[in-house]
């Protein structure tokens, strides 16, 4: 807001004796201070990209992998050769809590020793099946089971946690929410990773997610821009393509996006899709027509723009020989975004070291003022690390921040805020199985659990966690070989089976279609995306998510006699070829 502007209406209300003068006063002071802070990091970030040399400057677009759990001999050259502006973990990376504290902490070491700023380190933690990091972390259950709650707070909770406990382990970019509307269950890459189906829930309760992982402490990227929901092509394995106009995006696809951006969002992940409709040629992570078009100019997005794994082959399988590096940031990308290191690293360093030496990243605007894509690139990581505090750190430089005594009182008061915020969710108790609760729902409809006969009840489980909970109940347990025997008692009327795959599954239902006067009930934790038969006899209640905490609902919602809601998804229709039977790789 203009200084002039707010001094002449602090004045004026002052004239007249206003009564809320004081309101208005600390309103005044507040936003000063915060314009103050503004502009003080816009030049500072800015003294320290001029800095750098070409060298480095090409470097800090590039985020990178390392091979261990340490800074090795490997990871070490790897940072001195490629300068990186970050280094994402993957579950190689990540062992106990100690390991993970005692490898950021050296990486941020090494990037001081090294006379680079400090780095995003980031990881995928999108809990359910995409959880990297293991220990000292809460394992909440996936983007599915979250957004079948329906729950504004709990995306909020979720976001907020596993963004706090993330950054307490020194990892600060979070590559989540996932903001794709999963309308399509032919679907093999998003799956559970959606909130799900329907723009709403995916508006709210992701969004949600996003506003509380802002809060928490780690930078969270909103992922895959424009929409990944509708392919039903793995981009690790294939190139997409999705023929719908921009004015159909803006009905579905751009709908969670748009309110995240509008609410603050910071950070964007694009997608390796063709929309052909909007650019025939290049995919939404190397077009400019997308990334600047769409999400710089329609969209009102300023903030960070990652590219999705450049090594993912709807990238190297087709744009390799186009300098696909050079061709996201000229889209408007800030950051390259590898999955390796090596030759692959070495190979993008090189290409956008060349372009930039040849003025590939020099442009004029109509108003005739010059740009430097690449800087920009690099001040807008620059900035987000002294918005985060990186550079507080005693090994980086702690000094930065006591040239501005107001940025660091205001730094210091955002981490205290979260400290208290912490707290307050941990005192308040249960959260976590409440979510899990929450998330349980029916399939073809919803169920209402018959009144528990023990007597009446078996229960052919596998998984430790939902065998305690019916254990604690007094439900008989036995094995699947011997259920087929107890069948034929007529005093069996109530079948419990847990699953986690289509063959399974297939399995009970054959039973069901045998013994058609008993109630079987498939507790469900794996994708619903498979074949779910539907029969009189045959119930489903699903988790979404194969987390030791949904297991443990699953029993506990059957157990509870209460009503249990109809799931709210998109699923495949009957006869449809499953997406995928095998186990998910570490995605993006």
């Amino acid at each position: 807001m203009n200084q002039i502007l707010l001094r002449l209406i602090f004045s004026i209300f002052l004239v007249m004796g206003f009564i809320g003068s004081s309101y208005f006063f600390n309103f005044y002071i507040t936003e000063l201070r915060a314009e103050e802070r503004d502009t003080w990091l816009e030049n500072k970030s800015w003294e320290i990209t001029d800095r750098m040399t070409e060298e480095e400057l090409v470097g800090q677009t590039i985020h990178i992998a390392i091979p261990s759990k340490t800074v090795d001999a490997v990871a070490l050259e790897e940072i001195r050769k490629t300068k990186p502006g970050g280094i994402i973990l993957f579950g190689k990376n990540l062992g106990k809590k100690e390991e993970i504290i005692s490898l950021t902490t050296n990486l941020q070491k090494t990037a001081t020793a090294e006379g680079l700023p400090p780095f995003l380190i980031s990881t995928d933690q999108e809990g359910g099946r995409v959880f990297r990091v293991k220990d000292g972390i809460t394992e909440y259950p996936g983007a599915m089971a979250v957004g079948q709650t329906g729950k504004e707070e709990w995306g909020k909770t979720v976001g907020f946690v596993t963004s706090y406990e993330l950054r307490q382990l020194g990892i600060n970019f979070l590559f989540a929410p996932i903001l794709d509307i999963n309308n399509n269950p032919l679907n093999p890459v998003i799956n559970t990773r959606s909130f799900g189906s329907d723009v709403n829930r995916v508006s709210n309760v992701a969004v949600a997610y996003e506003q509380g992982a802002r809060q928490g402490g780690a930078l969270p990227v909103i992922k895959h821009f424009p929409g990944h929901g509708d392919t039903n092509v793995d981009s690790h394995l294939g190139l997409p393509v999705i023929k719908k106009t921009l004015e159909e995006l803006e009905t579905l696809e751009l709908v969670p996006f748009k309110k995240a951006i509008d609410s603050g969002a910071e950070a964007v992940m694009t997608a390796h899709i063709v929309y052909p409709l909007i650019d025939e040629k290049y995919p939404a992570t190397l077009s400019k027509k997308i990334l600047n078009g769409v999400l710089r100019e329609k969209l009102k997005f300023q903030g960070i723009i990652i590219t999705d794994a450049m090594e993912m082959h709807a990238i190297s399988k087709n744009y390799e020989k186009d300098r696909p590096g050079v061709l996201a940031l000229q889209a408007g990308a800030n950051i390259v975004l590898l999955t390796s290191w090596g030759e692959t690293a070495r190979n993008f360093k090189e290409q956008l070291l060349d372009a930039y030496r040849k003025g590939d990243f020099h442009s004029k605007e109509a108003s005739g003022k010059e740009r430097n894509i690449l800087k920009e690139a690099v001040q807008k990581q620059i900035r987000k690390k002294l918005e985060m505090s990186l550079y507080s750190s005693d090994s980086i430089s702690p000094e930065i921040y006591s040239e501005n005594q107001n940025l660091k009182e205001y730094l210091a008061g955002k981490e205290e805020e979260r400290r208290l915020k912490m707290k307050e969710l941990l005192l308040s108790g249960k959260h976590l199985s409440q979510i899990n609760s929450d998330s349980i729902r029916a399939f073809p409809s919803a169920y209402l659990p018959k009144e528990n006969k023990k007597s009446s009840s078996v229960s052919a489980i596998k998984n430790p966690h939902l065998r305690k909970v019916l254990e604690t109940k007094g439900i008989s347990q036995t094995n699947l070989k011997q259920l087929t025997k107890l069948l034929a008692k007529p005093e069996i009327t109530h079948v419990l089976i847990d699953s986690s795959s289509e063959k399974e599954i297939e399995t009970v239902a054959a039973l069901a279609k045998k013994y058609k006067n008993k109630e079987f009930v498939i507790l469900h934790g794996g994708t619903p995306f498979i074949q779910l038969p539907t029969l009189p006899n045959l119930n489903y209640l699903l988790s979404f998510s194969l987390t030791s905490g949904s297991w443990e609902a699953l029993g506990e919602t059957y157990l509870s006699g209460k009503e249990i809601p109809k799931v709210d998804l998109i699923l495949l229709p009957k006869n449809a070829k499953t997406p995928s039977k095998g186990a998910f790789p570490e995605r993006l």
